[in-house]
């Protein structure tokens, strides 16, 4: 075995000694031909090697961005990286780890950032030679989850505009729509690409829908199979497809009025099955939610919190996935505690997860949870910085929980959620809430999404434009939400 590892030894020493004895005067470069996609905040390697390879050391390398030749990204001459002139930008973030004595010249640039996207030549000389190639460089950032929206079309006929739009994606993504069956639609869609001043794509796209030509309608946005987000819409008109914000009003004594009982067949039917009913009339609320949790678990998105969350006492991490509150006594402070999502959403069916109960060595260390409130809130309601009560009223429809109160659901009265909506409901068996909202039929439903039951739902859920994702870590404890 050592005669074998020292033959090998042997063989890369003379195969250094040779490159480095082969000092052709004419050479060539090797890179990577096409894009190369990187993720923000990665580390990416920019291939560039001689050929023929041999020992660059005595070499001069200079890596520079497309017209910036006099301030290059890294420069190695006289046999070290150079400290001036160089780009300040790159300072502490790129290096040569390709190997200058076997002819590899590659860049590692870490840390990417949205403005590191773009060309870069990569420049190779000696006193009587030089050579250069390009690479270019994308970096890879998942925009929004779309927003789809449905209005009547010009001319009426029964058919309906229906349009998605998402913002923030690099480098440009692709826009599906599928009925139900998963089909694609083609035919009659139009797609527009508007880059935004930080050299972020928004993507549109709109075309004329029937009815009944299908159930449901999906809208996709994606870089690859993988990397995607995707919203969903009844293809019905406003006055058809769900109860409107200005069709109901809700009355001191916590009853709901319709406003005009001159309404369509479609639109009363609707409203009688979940529009009208109230949290507490759980038999229709039954009735109205989907039976399975299976059947809301595909409307999934990935949500990402805000990381500033407004409030002195709140944490968000660098992932953007879990909020916690740095202080465990619970101060006196008059901003409301908690943290909204990035993505907004105003039509369609999104579901996501939430850690609320971490087990153990999480409970071992920080304790167990004394507080937390997760929900959605309307976009008004979170211009609202103060503290105010979490009801509908206020724009707020949260499921709470309080260690000496068990858990409850935003109302005015707060209720209390017990055994007869979901027996398995205890502090010591729920760790992860679903939450579904369903935009169009204005309904927010909670899930045990470890035990796949439903838990509650809450009726007239209606906001002017756009509803936020609401998580509270509470300020009793340490422990994080952390979103799924």
């Amino acid at each position: 075995m050592h005669s074998g590892v020292w033959l090998r030894l042997m063989t890369l020493t003379a195969l250094t000694v040779l490159m480095a004895a082969q000092r052709p005067e004419v050479f060539t470069l090797m890179v990577h031909h096409g894009l190369i996609l990187t993720a923000l905040n990665s580390s990416v390697s920019l291939a560039c090697e001689l050929s023929p390879l041999f020992n660059a050391e005595p070499l001069e390398v200079r890596w520079y961005r497309s017209g910036d030749f006099d301030k290059p990204a890294l420069l190695y001459k006289d046999h070290k990286i150079q400290e001036a002139p160089v780009d300040p930008r790159y300072k502490g973030r790129v290096s040569l780890t390709g190997g200058l004595e076997r002819g590899n010249v590659s860049l590692t640039l870490e840390r990417v950032t949205l403005a590191d996207g773009g060309e870069y030549v990569c420049r190779v000389s000696n006193a009587q030679w030089y050579e250069k190639a390009s690479v270019f460089l994308t970096v890879k950032v998942l925009g929004g989850t779309p927003v789809v929206s449905v209005a009547e079309a010009r001319g009426g006929g029964g058919r309906v505009n229906v349009t998605c739009s998402s913002e923030g994606w690099s480098p440009y993504p692709t826009l599906t729509w599928r009925n139900k069956e998963g089909t694609e639609i083609r035919n009659g869609r139009e797609v527009l690409n508007t880059p935004d001043p930080q050299g972020l794509v928004r993507i549109s796209s709109w075309m004329l829908s029937s009815p009944s030509d299908t159930d449901w309608l999906s809208c996709t946005v994606s870089l690859s199979e993988e990397e995607k987000k995707e919203s969903r819409i009844l293809p019905r008109a406003p006055t058809e497809g769900f109860v409107r914000v200005s069709t109901l009003k809700k009355m001191a004594n916590g009853n709901d009025k319709t406003e005009s009982t001159e309404r369509p067949e479609e639109e009363t039917a609707l409203t009688g099955e979940c529009g009208t009913q109230t949290a507490k009339e759980t038999t229709t609320q039954r009735e109205c939610v989907p039976k399975e949790w299976g059947e809301v678990k595909r409307f999934k998105v990935d949500i990402t919190l805000d990381p500033k969350p407004g409030h002195p006492y709140l944490q968000v991490s660098p992932n953007r996935k879990k909020v916690y509150s740095t202080t465990s006594k619970e101060p006196n402070v008059s901003t409301a505690p908690h943290v909204l999502s990035e993505d907004k959403f105003s039509f369609g069916q999104i579901y996501w997860e939430v850690v609320v109960r971490n087990g153990g060595i999480f409970n071992s260390f920080l304790g167990e949870k004394q507080s937390w409130y997760v929900g959605v809130a309307t976009d008004t309601a979170t211009l609202t910085t103060g503290v105010v009560p979490l009801t509908p009223q206020n724009g707020f429809w949260v499921f709470t929980f309080k260690k000496e109160k068990g858990y409850c659901v935003s109302d005015d009265p707060q209720m209390p959620v017990s055994g007869n909506e979901s027996p398995s409901v205890s502090a010591d068996i729920l760790t992860t809430l679903g939450v579904f909202l369903d935009c169009d039929r204005q309904m927010l439903s909670f899930y045990d999404a470890e035990s796949k039951v439903h838990i509650y739902s809450l009726f007239i859920v209606v906001s002017s434009n756009t509803f936020f994702a609401v998580f509270s870590p509470g300020l009793r404890d340490t422990c994080p939400l952390t979103v799924k």
